[in-house]
């Protein structure tokens, strides 16, 4: 008989146990850092990739290439750390809409700075998260200059 009420209260409780455990953070769950690696590869390659053969890269284009690397190898060690899969392909936030290259690219790091800006529960990579930010602000700030020296 015993036996018999421990079973009932064993069914009982993996129910509820299941409803607890469907809201735990696996692995992949919101993929802000994900997110953010999209959009700094999406803006790199605006910045990078000009038509014509006769252009010559600026100095804020140039500091904005290498910013936005450091941005990006930081936020992939973020999510490498807080356990995101970052191998895995995510689209861009940002979407390109034709009103210039540069436009597009602030647009994109613009959301990058959003994506990597979300409030992070891990102590030990907040320093991380900061110093990504950094990058991704100067970065912002090289290519709205860049925008300025092209006079648009």
């Amino acid at each position: 008989m015993k036996m018999i009420k421990k079973l009932a209260l064993l069914s009982l409780m993996v129910p509820a146990l299941t409803i607890f455990s469907a809201h735990a953070d696996e692995p992949g769950r919101h993929p802000y850092y994900a997110h953010a690696d999209a959009d700094l590869h999406l803006a790199r390659w605006l910045i990078d990739h000009r038509p014509g053969d006769n252009w010559q890269m600026g100095r804020n284009e140039q500091l904005a290439l290498a910013e936005i690397d450091q941005a990006a190898r930081a936020v992939t060690q973020l999510g490498v750390d807080v356990g995101k899969n970052m191998g895995r392909p995510e689209r861009p936030d940002a979407s390109p809409d034709r009103r210039g290259r540069l436009h597009d690219a602030v647009h994109a790091l613009e959301k990058a700075h959003q994506d990597v800006a979300h409030e992070e529960d891990d102590p030990r990579v907040r320093g991380l998260q900061a110093d990504a930010l950094r990058h991704i602000d100067i970065a912002l700030h090289a290519t709205k200059d860049a925008i300025r020296d092209a006079g648009y």
